[in-house]
């Protein structure tokens, strides 16, 4: 919290682990730090944002509202009212990012509703699910809270109630992408995953996919897509091409992946969490890492492409906006909100799950590659986007927004 000044923004956010919601509540986090006092609530133990919060010297108190009980309810429904009642003349915007802590202050709404005079509730919401029509949850959106963002405008259509149009805001996930490495394209690159493995080269066609590894972000069927496109020059050869997929296990783990491609490749070398695998016909690598890299960011700045495949659930798409900031195009899936992130890329989305349009967006791809101007256009129409759309100075909006009555 600022020094000097009294409490005006409370944050809490009961997600149990940092998810894209916990990340895009971090950025908001990052902003309002310095336009308010802020502080930012969540459980210790169950959450990562204790951490994070310590990173970006971001006030942080711990706060029981993911594991409840009856005792952890009492726990947060003591601390949630103890804050608005010592912090009356001040703290006028309550923010919430997941049900738990929504509901809680809607209880603490209905008994203390002294202690909510001039006050904001406002609930960020960044989820897939949709909202149903039913009386609680028109009592919580249209009644209790006074303020709606949404993440994207996918997120506002599963909502199959009307809310009043003035309470809510369209907010995309903006962060600004300090550590960013603009690629020289005539200067060649090389990263060593492992010594014992080859390396990710910058002269090769080089596609990045970073997210766990789970059957939902579509891994097999890009890989499928990956093995049948034909990426071939203008004197008729294979070009090299190398894709490099980033994450940790989930749902699906790295190493079946290496096990059910590996005759399809035809050669492989592992080295604990990292596989790769190599197809001399096809003239094409694959890289499987499911351990962190301390150079990821340089890593998406090489990249010629990302990709996102992703099956469903995509919302806050951050590692998309990352790409953008580093001047990345991306081939992205049709699902949730990536056509509304990556609107300026059409030609390179894809209807989701569909193998052949997807290997037709990486042929695409491969050509505006080998043509040296388009590619550069489109490095540099990314890097604005990245820039101008999704800076945290997109903020300024939702600031304006809370602010109006």
């Amino acid at each position: 919290m600022k020094q000097g000044n009294k409490l005006q923004h409370l944050l809490l956010n009961s997600n149990p682990w940092f998810s894209a919601v916990s990340d895009y509540s971090l950025q908001l986090a990052i902003y309002l730090r310095e336009k308010n006092s802020i502080l930012y609530c969540s459980e210790i133990g169950s959450t990562a944002m204790e951490k994070k919060c310590l990173e970006n010297k971001i006030p942080f108190e711990n706060a029981p509202i993911h594991n409840q009980s009856i005792i952890n309810f009492f726990k947060s429904f003591i601390f949630l009212n103890k804050h608005l009642y010592k912090n009356k003349n001040s703290l006028k915007y309550i923010w919430v990012f997941e049900g738990r802590e929504h509901s809680l202050c809607a209880i603490s709404k209905i008994i203390f509703p002294f202690l909510w005079k001039d006050r904001v509730l406002i609930r960020v919401r960044g989820q897939a699910q949709s909202i149903s029509s039913n009386l609680f949850s028109r009592l919580m959106y249209n009644v209790m809270t006074n303020k709606i963002v949404f993440a994207a405008n996918c997120v506002k259509n599963r909502v199959k109630f009307e809310i009043p149009f003035e309470k809510t805001i369209i907010q995309y996930y903006s962060k600004n992408f300090k550590t960013n490495y603009p690629r020289n394209n005539d200067e060649a690159k090389s990263i060593y995953i492992d010594v014992s493995l080859p390396p990710i080269k910058s002269e090769n066609l080089l596609y990045v996919v970073v997210g766990r590894f789970d059957k939902v972000k579509g891994h097999d069927y890009l890989l499928d897509a990956f093995l049948k496109a034909d990426f071939i020059n203008k004197n008729g050869e294979k070009i090299k091409s190398q894709m490099i997929f980033l994450g940790y296990n989930a749902n699906l783990s790295a190493g079946r992946l290496y096990e059910n491609y590996f005759k399809k490749f035809g050669e492989g070398l592992f080295v604990q969490n990292k596989y790769y695998l190599k197809s001399q016909i096809l003239n094409k690598e694959l890289y499987i890492i499911s351990e962190k890299m301390n150079n990821i960011d340089e890593l998406i700045s090489m990249a010629h492409f990302g990709v996102i495949p992703s099956l469903d659930s995509e919302v806050i798409c951050r590692v998309g906006v990352e790409f953008l900031q580093c001047g990345t195009p991306v081939i992205s899936s049709d699902a949730g909100a990536l056509p509304e992130v990556f609107s300026d890329f059409k030609e390179l989305i894809f209807p989701v799950g569909n193998t052949e349009s997807l290997k037709n967006c990486l042929e695409s791809s491969s050509k505006i590659f080998l043509d040296k101007n388009s590619y550069s256009e489109n490095r540099r129409k990314a890097k604005k986007i990245g820039a101008e759309r999704f800076s945290l100075k997109n903020y300024d909006n939702l600031y304006e927004f809370i602010n109006r009555n």
